[in-house]
């Protein structure tokens, strides 16, 4: 028995401070929630969900792991942007010959770990 992807949906983020993470991934996306409660926000971006929920025993925060990836059209002014927003470079920028694409992940305030990537441009990093 087989099945077909459809699509990817969701990313869905675990934090120990909900607010905190909402209000940076607000700034950083430049978007607001299409849901916001106390322990679960949600953004919806080009028809992906960010959900950020509540950190607990079955679902720790976490640095690394499973990271999901943000194509983005320029990936300096994004690492520029999560900076000034108190995120941190965690690994990268590098290079992926085989996709023609650089990525980076990015640390946010509240120590969750993001990816984002963009074409290859003149700029070699």
């Amino acid at each position: 028995m087989s099945f077909q992807v459809q699509s990817f949906i969701t990313i869905r983020i675990c934090s120990a401070d909900v607010t905190k993470s909402r209000d940076w991934y607000r700034n950083f996306f430049s978007i607001e929630p299409i849901e916001d409660l106390k322990n679960f926000v949600s953004f919806k971006i080009n028809g992906v969900c960010l959900d950020i929920s509540l950190a607990d025993e079955k679902s720790p925060t976490s640095q690394g792991g499973s990271v999901g990836y943000w194509l983005v059209d320029d990936l300096d002014r994004a690492m520029k942007r999560a900076t000034e927003l108190g995120g941190e470079l965690y690994r990268g920028p590098l290079r992926v010959e085989e996709v023609q694409r650089t990525i980076v992940q990015i640390k946010d305030p509240v120590g969750n770990v993001i990816g984002l990537e963009a074409e290859f441009r003149e700029k070699v990093y």
